[in-house]
């Protein structure tokens, strides 16, 4: 049973990573607005860098309303817009130069009087109608699916969390196993978000490389009797102590809702859960079809031996994250 769940899964890890591992940045364009005066606002423009810096976005503002760029440097535009009336109820939208590079939007404004509205806007949604009044229901719900946006996008955790599976072999093993990840990565997203642990992102994106290239390492050289193949959920603990800081990074670029810090918070945590759950089922339901063409074809069976579909396995996991531990370990010596 074991053995047929690894070497289809292991098959499935081809199928389901050999091209969404190469593709596009997943982080959101941040929009943040803050009103300082009545009608007066000031804006900044987040942007990922592998956006082109011809196709920078700016902010398609309501009528009515005289906006200038302030400052405009590659990644980031600032500027400030006056109003004839206030926001709420009005639509806002980003505008490409060229075309929308297939990025989710997030946008917040903080207005007057301290309170705050904010959207996960999809690829496909290209405006924002602002609501008049901000509530909890609100909050979560964007926090939640901000919580999804990130892990779906977040191939690295993915790859983690696919290696993980790999290992444990069995349900109950794995179980156990993204148990203690889920555990680790909660603590640190939360003790980091509220500002009691502080690590610098760069050294902790390059040690999140190194997680994905040593769980690559142990499937590779099949170390059965070593530490993380008897006590897998030790690994996936103490890895996920980082990852969480991976997470509270991308939550800090947003931030929390002051009024509703709490909020925000669990439901960033809540989506981070529920997007990882359903990578684990799209595995799983990857595993069960492939057993079934298994079962029925001996050839196919004696084609995808363990060492073989390991060694493939891998390698799919290894190679993405030997680049993301180059590109990221480069990034601390500039």
């Amino acid at each position: 049973m074991s053995l047929q769940f690894i070497k289809s899964g292991l098959l499935a890890v081809l199928l389901i990573f050999t091209l969404p591992v190469l593709a596009h940045d997943a982080r959101p364009v941040v929009v943040t607005i803050e009103e300082q005066l009545s009608g007066i606002y000031q804006y900044s423009v987040k942007v990922p860098e592998t956006v082109d810096l011809k196709n920078q976005p700016d902010i398609h503002w309501p009528d009515g309303c005289k906006a200038q760029v302030t400052s405009h440097t590659p990644g980031l535009l600032t500027g400030s817009a006056s109003c004839s009336q206030h926001l709420q109820g009005l639509t806002l939208s980003l505008d490409f130069p060229y075309y929308n590079p297939s990025l989710a939007s997030y946008y917040r404004l903080t207005t007057l009087d301290g309170e705050m509205r904010m959207a996960m806007r999809s690829p496909t949604e290209a405006s924002w109608e602002i609501p008049q009044a901000p509530t909890t229901g609100n909050v979560a719900f964007e926090y939640l699916s901000l919580g999804v946006e990130h892990i779906v996008g977040g191939l690295d955790h993915l790859l983690f969390v696919l290696g993980l599976m790999v290992i444990a072999r069995t349900a109950r093993r794995i179980l156990w196993t993204v148990t203690g990840f889920t555990i680790a990565h909660s603590i640190t997203l939360s003790l980091s978000s509220l500002g009691v642990v502080y690590i610098p992102i760069v050294p902790v994106e390059a040690a999140i490389a190194l997680s994905i290239v040593f769980l690559a390492y142990e499937i590779s050289h099949e170390h059965n009797n070593s530490l993380t193949y008897r006590y897998p959920l030790i690994v996936s603990f103490g890895f996920g102590l980082l990852h969480g800081l991976g997470f509270a990074s991308a939550l800090g670029e947003i931030g929390l809702v002051p009024n509703e810090i709490m909020v925000s918070l669990l439901f960033f945590n809540l989506g981070v859960e529920a997007g990882q759950i359903a990578f684990i089922l799209l595995v799983a339901a990857a595993v069960m079809a492939i057993q079934r063409l298994v079962r029925v074809n001996a050839r196919l069976n004696e084609v995808l031996t363990l060492h073989r579909v390991e060694m493939l396995a891998a390698y799919v996991i290894g190679i993405p994250a030997s680049y993301w531990l180059v590109e990221r370990v480069s990034g601390l010596l500039i």
